[in-house]
């Protein structure tokens, strides 16, 4: 289907015009004149994108109060505003109230169609965005109490308000590209556009072409790139460390001044961008191995977040198992389930090497294969056998391994100290949170695991 755009001219003949040259690129072309007309068209259909004269000498209302009101109630129809008289002030108060760009009268047909190929390119991408986050389930909220989580997310929200550089460091799987989204919806850039930039499985060329765009040898652009999509914007640069040197000596630049030029151009782009990046690497120690620039490691690590592993958090397991029960079973057209108290400390004690991404494809994974039983819940029983025994510690290993070597009061002191520590270790080395959970005095704990040797 083509692209629809109206144009809004008071002149019969620049309405002829535009409509002509957009019809044989083409677009599916309407017109209005003033206020009245414009209503009628929009209550037609609304249109992919708008060209707004200035000057409306037959309207009750002129170009810029016309783009104010449509801002205001379609805000994510893209304008470019059109003046035979048009000024640098007037063109920056367009920008101001919300116009994709400026063009004066007498206007270059090739101008005035990159423009609108670009506004509408960045729109689909707007939404292509807004679309993939929406059925990724998740929300504007880092899920868990445990303490790692609680200061993770009081740092989020401090550090969302500022205009600072963010380094989101953490191993697979923990949501650096997730809590780099936080960042961009609960900042002041959340209505434009949130961009990535994946450095992984992509040549050097495809990469800097991606980030920078390209531009002929005569001016024409070829591609828009990443930068100028994210204008005013966020970009987040997943797995920064994958950068080369050139690349880096690109993005100091682009950080330190603002500025970039596509590959094979020469013109200056000026552009305002957040920019973050994520790494699962040491990057001081890629300086100290000159993989990495040290200029560029401070410029972009103005604030460091680190992310714990999924491990170092398990006492959020619960709500997150929670979380992705619920959004799967949606995902997959099946009829929500719940889980047992048992099942969940199986999962508490379980090594997650693949953090929040691993849990999320095994909840997954769980609601295809575990037996429906009409208003049971899932127990550990039903969790698949090579899960259980993914650990060296875990049930039949460890009955058989150990304790069936032992007299009773040696596999009672082993099986104690097993127990404690996996428990210990599932609610972060708390003894208060332990000792409530299984039952006994905070004291009491404290002095069974100083006996054990467990603290």
């Amino acid at each position: 289907m083509a692209n629809d755009i109206l144009i809004l001219d008071d002149e019969d003949d620049i309405r002829l015009l535009i409509s002509g040259i957009l019809e044989d690129e083409g677009y599916d072309a309407r017109v209005a004149w003033d206020l009245k007309s414009l209503k009628a068209e929009l209550n037609k259909r609304l249109p992919s994108l708008i060209l707004l004269d200035v000057w409306l000498e037959k309207s009750k209302m002129d170009g810029m109060e016309l783009l104010h009101l449509i801002k205001t109630s379609y805000k994510d129809i893209p304008v470019i505003m059109i003046s035979g008289h048009g000024t640098i002030d007037m063109a920056v108060q367009a920008i101001k109230k919300g116009a994709f760009d400026f063009i004066e009268k007498p206007f270059d047909t090739n101008v005035l169609l990159m423009l609108i190929d670009r506004a509408l390119e960045l729109e689909k991408l707007k939404k292509e965005n807004q679309e993939l986050w929406d059925r990724s389930g998740l929300n504007e909220v880092y899920i868990g109490d445990s303490p790692p989580s609680l200061v993770l997310r009081s740092l989020i929200q401090k550090v969302s308000i500022t205009k600072s550089r963010v380094l989101i460091k953490g191993s697979y799987g923990v949501g650096k590209q997730f809590i780099a989204r936080m960042i961009h919806n609960l900042s002041d850039r959340k209505k434009e556009s949130f961009i990535i930039a994946k450095t992984k499985r992509q040549s050097i060329e495809n990469l800097e072409e991606d980030l920078f765009g390209i531009e002929s040898k005569d001016g024409k652009i070829e591609k828009i790139g990443l930068l100028e999509q994210a204008h005013n914007g966020t970009l987040y640069i997943d797995e920064v460390s994958n950068l080369d040197a050139n690349m880096q000596a690109r993005i100091v630049k682009l950080l330190a001044e603002n500025v970039f030029t596509r590959k094979g151009g020469s013109l200056l782009i000026n552009v305002n961008i957040r920019v973050l990046a994520g790494t699962t690497k040491n990057l001081p120690d890629e300086i100290k191995l000159n993989s990495f620039r040290e200029d560029l490691y401070y410029r972009l690590s103005v604030v460091p977040i680190d992310i714990p592993s999924l491990n170092k958090r398990s006492e959020d397991i619960p709500a997150l198992v929670e979380h992705f029960m619920g959004l799967c079973s949606k995902n997959l057209g099946l009829a929500p389930r719940t889980i047992c108290d048992d099942a969940i400390t199986v999962l508490q004690s379980r090594d997650w090497v693949g953090n929040v991404k691993e849990l999320r494809g095994f909840v997954e994974q769980l609601l295809l294969v575990s037996p429906e039983v009409e208003g049971k819940a899932i127990n550990a029983s039903m969790l698949p056998r090579e899960f259980n025994l993914n650990k060296e510690n875990s049930e039949e290993r460890f009955i058989h391994g150990k304790l069936l070597g032992f007299n009773l009061k040696e596999a009672r002191v082993i099986f104690e100290k097993e127990y404690l520590s996996s428990q210990m270790l599932r609610f972060n080395n708390n003894v208060s949170r332990t000792a409530k959970f299984i039952g006994m005095e905070r004291s009491a704990l404290h002095r069974k695991l100083k006996v054990l040797n467990i603290i």
